[in-house]
């Protein structure tokens, strides 16, 4: 791997990371706009036109408030807790497939030596069990936040939330083990591309597994109705009841990646096959 090749990676990750980033600020905006709906009212329409500059909004205050420590917390377990929040869903991420192969231009196969683009950053072997073991790490991030905080909240909110995603992670990894026999591959896009003809969700083994898998990827993201962890009337907010500023928003990002990243897992086993073919 020359120079090239290595500046032509990281300018994909970084973008990749870009889309990321800006689909998960556009999925809380999302999220408030279908709220206000459902309660009869506009939600945010203050930032921008419609509203759509909100995410920015949110972002520049999250970044601009005062970091505040709570006397109480161990500073260094408080730190790291988000950091690893976050780095878990990125790497989770790394390895999901946006698309097939897109034939580069000329100009640019001389200067990188590639030929085509594959939209994926990485694409191991083994993509499927990389992504549960990357997923089982993020427990670490939660009940270190709710141990480190100091607080009865934060902690219960820890260990409820820790309980139910590692509860949850039988189901989710049975309902993977059907499809990993049918497609015979570890490899995600293998998995993607065996269901040309046929989606796996047709098949009967893929439909309950994919009535299981939906049901547990709710629990695993800690999204109604399994949102025990952050029972606002028990709890305040859970695990990350003393975290503000930066901190929160990193958990928060982390949360809203996971969603996308669960959302994209269960689209490439079950529903469709995402190589990009010629004539497109």
């Amino acid at each position: 791997m020359n120079w090239n090749e290595i500046l032509f990676w990281l300018l994909k990750s970084g973008l990749f990371f870009f889309i990321l980033i800006t689909a998960c600020a556009y999925y809380t905006l999302a999220e408030r706009k279908v709220a206000g709906f459902i309660q009869d009212r506009k939600g945010p329409n203050r930032a921008g036109f419609w509203g759509l500059l909100q995410p920015l909004a949110d972002g520049i205050k999250f970044l601009t408030k005062e970091e505040v420590f709570p006397v109480q917390v161990n500073k260094v377990m408080y730190l790291i807790a988000p950091a690893i929040s976050m780095t878990c869903a990125i790497m989770a991420w790394s390895v999901v497939p946006l698309g097939g192969q897109i034939p580069l231009p000329s100009w640019l196969q001389e200067k990188t030596g590639l030929t085509f683009l594959d939209l994926q950053i990485a694409n191991p072997d083994t993509g499927i069990l990389f992504l549960f073991a990357i997923s089982s790490l993020a427990v670490y991030g939660i009940i270190i936040a709710g141990w480190a905080s100091n607080n009865k909240y934060s902690l219960l909110g820890a260990v409820r939330s820790t309980a139910q995603m590692i509860s949850y992670e039988l189901p989710l990894g049975m309902s993977v083990v059907s499809i990993v026999i049918l497609s015979g591959s570890l490899r995600l896009t293998d998995i993607s591309a065996s269901q040309v003809g046929l989606w796996n969700i047709f098949k009967l083994p893929g439909f309950i597994a994919f009535c299981l898998f939906v049901v547990a990827m709710f629990a695993e993201t800690n999204r109604l109705p399994f949102d025990l962890a952050e029972a606002e009337s028990e709890l305040v907010v859970g695990f990350h009841t003393e975290y503000g500023a930066f901190k929160f928003a990193l958990f928060f990002i982390a949360e809203y990646m996971n969603m996308i990243t669960m959302s994209c897992v269960v689209t490439l086993l079950f529903l469709e096959d995402i190589r990009f073919r010629s004539e497109f």
